[in-house]
């Protein structure tokens, strides 16, 4: 029995590790950094800093598995590049250009919105990307 208990838990413990775009802040402190810096928008920096989290995933959904367009495509782009997100976690600075240029990729993808195309025009015109700020998306 105690040798279940241990095999079911280094199972689960696997399956968290394995995950690699949970709602990390240091991802989140890089976006910010990268479209919510000094030179950005007031209202597009305040939506932002409300949303948080959300920039990426869904309020009071399952943060593992669900995403709102932008967190898909970004995750999905982590994953292709093989971005090593522990290692980043730990040295923000040592990844920042790699993830700089990860995010430019993403900026320029479908947004799903029949508006704004790309997840970039959703920014420019002072959107999230990926939706409201409790990371639903809006229909524009």
């Amino acid at each position: 029995m105690r040798r279940l208990l241990v095999g079911a838990l280094v199972l689960g413990l696997c399956g968290v590790a394995s995950s690699p775009a949970l709602a990390i802040k240091q991802l989140n402190d890089h976006f910010k950094k990268l479209y919510a810096g000094d030179d950005a928008d007031e209202g597009f920096k305040m939506l932002v800093d409300e949303a948080k989290c959300n920039v990426c995933h869904v309020d009071r959904e399952n943060k593992k598995k669900v995403r709102n367009p932008y967190g898909k495509a970004l995750h999905e782009v982590l994953e292709e590049a093989e971005f090593p997100l522990a290692e980043f976690k730990k040295d923000p600075e040592k990844y920042a250009e790699e993830l700089t240029k990860l995010f430019k990729k993403v900026e320029g993808m479908e947004s799903g919105s029949q508006k704004y195309k790309t997840f970039a025009d959703r920014m420019k015109a002072g959107l999230l990307p990926g939706g409201d700020v409790k990371g639903k998306p809006d229909g524009q």
